[in-house]
């Protein structure tokens, strides 16, 4: 409760740092953004997927001024981190991602989350 109450506060007055395309930190808390998965920027399989991750951070470097975050439940043990829901004012963070090609779907249920996708075979 104490670290989602920081993260809010936090987010009512400034951005959150980019990680990559699908995890932010404000106030030293990361959030894993929901509803999709971007490539792994840190352990990716294979060079196409290391250079898909480093545009998908790109691209959430640019527009993470505009996305309004809303904590949300995870279905899963995230590594420590918060889950939060991302929209921009015409659509959602996920759909703006996947439709850039730096994201697939990625929707959990409430106690798992689907096998990720190999971005080294796109």
């Amino acid at each position: 409760m104490i670290k989602e109450a920081i993260v809010l506060a936090a987010l009512a007055v400034s951005s959150p740092t980019v990680i990559d395309g699908d995890t932010v930190r404000i106030a030293g808390v990361s959030i894993r953004l929901t509803d999709y998965d971007s490539p792994e920027l840190f352990h990716p399989k294979c060079p196409a997927e290391y250079a898909r991750a480093q545009a998908a951070k790109r691209e959430l470097e640019s527009i993470i001024g505009q996305v309004i975050l809303k904590l949300v439940p995870c279905a899963t043990s995230n590594y420590g981190r918060l889950c939060a829901r991302g929209t921009l004012l015409t659509r959602s963070l996920s759909e703006n991602m996947i439709a850039h090609g730096l994201a697939v779907p990625y929707i959990c249920g409430p106690h798992s989350c689907p096998p990720k996708q190999s971005f080294c075979a796109r």
